[in-house]
């Protein structure tokens, strides 16, 4: 997946996280979803996933 593509589907057009993508640094999620400002080392691992709702 090229990185545009990939960065529509985690980010909206503000830029702003996706309400339904959730996005773990570390193991742990992260906190400003808004300003993505969550420190990321150069060895931190990184999963975005597609959180699921519905009943």
């Amino acid at each position: 997946m090229g990185r545009d593509k990939l960065k529509s589907y985690v980010l909206d057009e503000q830029g702003r996280l996706r309400r339904h993508v959730a996005v773990f640094v570390d193991g742990r999620l992260i906190t400003d979803r808004l300003g993505l400002s969550d420190a990321v080392t150069p060895t931190s691992e990184v999963f975005v996933m597609q959180a699921l709702s519905g009943g």
